[in-house]
C-alpha cells in the first residue's frame, strides 16, 4: 500500500478546500488550501443513492479516475486530501463497498476519511488503513463527552458544529485534547442544527427547503404574531443569505481557543469562487486583512448578516432580526 500523505504543518490554522475534479487541486493550492475534501457519487460498479452528504451530481468527481488523479496531484503539491463518506448511517449492506473505496483512497494516497456513521467509523479503524479518521458534523457531536465518545472509533480530527459559542469552542477543545478541531468558517451556515435536519437537498435549482418563504401557524392553525420569537426568526432568516456563512473574525479567537484548521464549504460550485474563498481565508489568517467586514462585502457584494455569522458573540448589541 502507498503509503498516505500526511497533512502539512503550515505556521497558521490549516485551510480545508472543497474539489469536485482534478482540474481544481492546483488553483486551490495555489489560493493557499492546506488540505483537501470530497467524494464520488458511490463506489465504482454501485449503484444508488450518493454516499456523500450531497444529493447532486455535480458536488462529487465524475468517477473514481478522477478522484485518484486528483489523491495523487494533491499528494505531489504536499496537500492532505480527505474523503467524503459522511452521511449519517448506512445500511449494513453498504459498509463493504465503503471500506474498498476507502482502501483505494488510502492506496492512491489519501490522508484521511471525514465520516459520520458509528459503524464505519469503527469498521475503518478495524481495517487499519493508515487513514485518518475526520468526523463530520453529520454524527451530531455537540459537546466534549459526545466527542470523547467518539474519539473510542478510532477519530483523531473532528469538525465542530458551526452554532457553538466561542466559549463552547474553547471547551470543547480544551475538553478533547487528543483531536485536532476544524471550524466552519466561509459559506454554507444553516439555520438548522445540520445532524438534526431532515430537510432533503434535491432541487435541482440548489435551493434548499430552509431558504423557502413558508407560512408559521400555531397547534390551532392561526398564523404565529408578528411578534413572535419565531415568526421575528424566520422573518430575519429570509432577509439572510445562508450560502454566505462566514467567521472570519472569529479566526484569531479560534485559534487561541485550539482550533487546527479552517473548513469552507462548497462542493458543486464554480472553482473560481472556491479559490477566491481559499485566498480571502489565506489572507486572514496571515495577518494581512486589517478590515475584515469590508473585505467580506468585496468578496461577496453584501455586508456582514448577524444570522450567517459563526461568531455572534462578537455583534454587540445588534438585534437578531
Amino acid at each position: 500500500m502507498v503509503e498516505p500523505a500526511s497533512s502539512p504543518t503550515p505556521a497558521g490554522p490549516g485551510i480545508l478546500a472543497p474539489v469536485d475534479g482534478p482540474h481544481e487541486v492546483e488553483p486551490l493550492a495555489a489560493a493557499g488550501a492546506t488540505d483537501l475534501y470530497g467524494g464520488v457519487w458511490a463506489p465504482a460498479g454501485e449503484p444508488g443513492l450518493s454516499v456523500t452528504q450531497r444529493t447532486f451530481a455535480s458536488a462529487h468527481f465524475a468517477d473514481e479516475a478522477a478522484l485518484r488523479a486528483a489523491i495523487r496531484t494533491a499528494r505531489s503539491l504536499g496537500l492532505g486530501f480527505h474523503l467524503t463518506l459522511n452521511a449519517p448511517l448506512y445500511v449494513p449492506q453498504r459498509l463493504e463497498s465503503l471500506l474498498a473505496l476507502a482502501g483505494r483512497a488510502a492506496e492512491w494516497g489519501a490522508t484521511g476519511v471525514i465520516a459520520a456513521d458509528p459503524g464505519l467509523l469503527a469498521a475503518l479503524a478495524d481495517r487499519d488503513l493508515g487513514l485518518v479518521l475526520t468526523l463530520s458534523t453529520l454524527a451530531g457531536a455537540l459537546h466534549a463527552e459526545a466527542f470523547r465518545f467518539f474519539q473510542r472509533y478510532g477519530i483523531s480530527r473532528a469538525v465542530l458544529p458551526r452554532h457553538l459559542t466561542l466559549e463552547e469552542v474553547g471547551a470543547v477543545c480544551r475538553g478533547v485534547p487528543g483531536v485536532e478541531f476544524e471550524a466552519f468558517v466561509l459559506v454554507g451556515a444553516c439555520p438548522n442544527e445540520e445532524s438534526l435536519c431532515t430537510f432533503q437537498h434535491v432541487s435541482p435549482s440548489k435551493r434548499w427547503p430552509c431558504e423557502i418563504p413558508y407560512r408559521l401557524t400555531d397547534g390551532g392553525g392561526a398564523p404565529l404574531a408578528a411578534d413572535h420569537p419565531l415568526e421575528r426568526w424566520h422573518r430575519a432568516w429570509g432577509r439572510a443569505d445562508r450560502r454566505l456563512g462566514c467567521g472570519l473574525c472569529a479566526v484569531p479567537r479560534w485559534v487561541e481557543a485550539g482550533v487546527r484548521h479552517l473548513k469552507i464549504v462548497g462542493r458543486g460550485g464554480p472553482t473560481a469562487q472556491k479559490a477566491a474563498n481559499v485566498a480571502l481565508v489565506a489572507a486572514v489568517t496571515r495577518g494581512e486583512v486589517a478590515d475584515v467586514p469590508r473585505a467580506y462585502r468585496q468578496r461577496f457584494g453584501r455586508p456582514c448578516h448577524r444570522l450567517v455569522c459563526y461568531a455572534r458573540e462578537l455583534w454587540p448589541g445588534r438585534p437578531a432580526s
